[in-house]
């Protein structure tokens, strides 16, 4: 419906304004370029206030929503002290905030990550190896997942913390509780 409502707005503008104007009836130009707008922004209206109750109810992000998120993630250089960050030339990565969970691509794992087939498995210094085996949809509480042909995985889930300095991404080990903590 929204699209329907888009393509008439702007038949509305370009050929109603046009055809307006050729015939000298400004005041059907003008309801012609405001009508044409309205539409337009309804239009606009719902496809936002859809994915507002589409989020409310727990429905998972969909293909153009994820698409949109990933466009406008920010990108950072991506380093760590605790293990080595793929490639060394820093290349910036896009940082995904996606269901209350931050996700990166497994790229940034290449130096100490293997994968079988949908099987992911990651092994850090001084750490047991986390596997998790990739999803084709994201879904809340998804560790790792598949979106046009690239993996994404989520930095808590591999025991992670981020933190942002100085435009850079820093990776660390998220400090393990001892069991006399507890």
């Amino acid at each position: 419906m929204t699209t329907i409502q888009s393509i008439v707005g702007l038949f509305l503008i370009v050929f109603g304004t046009f055809i307006s104007f050729s015939t000298g009836n400004l005041p059907a130009a003008f309801i012609s370029l405001v009508g044409g707008f309205i539409l337009m922004s309804l239009s606009k209206l719902v496809d936002l206030q859809q994915g507002a109750y589409l989020k409310a109810l727990g429905v998972p992000v969909t293909g153009d929503q994820l698409h949109l998120i990933m466009k406008y993630s920010p990108e950072y250089a991506v380093e760590s002290a605790d293990f080595n960050v793929y490639p060394e030339s820093h290349k910036e990565y896009a940082l995904i905030h996606l269901e209350g969970e931050l996700y990166l691509s497994v790229q940034v794992f290449k130096n100490v990550m293997t994968q079988v087939e949908n099987e992911y498995t990651f092994r850090f210094p001084g750490r047991e190896p986390v596997s998790f085996h990739r999803t084709l949809s994201l879904y809340k509480g998804s560790e790792l997942f598949e979106y046009g042909g690239l993996a994404f995985v989520s930095i808590s889930a591999l025991n992670l913390v981020s933190s942002i300095c100085e435009g850079r991404l820093r990776l660390n080990f998220a400090v393990q509780r001892r069991e006399a903590d507890n």
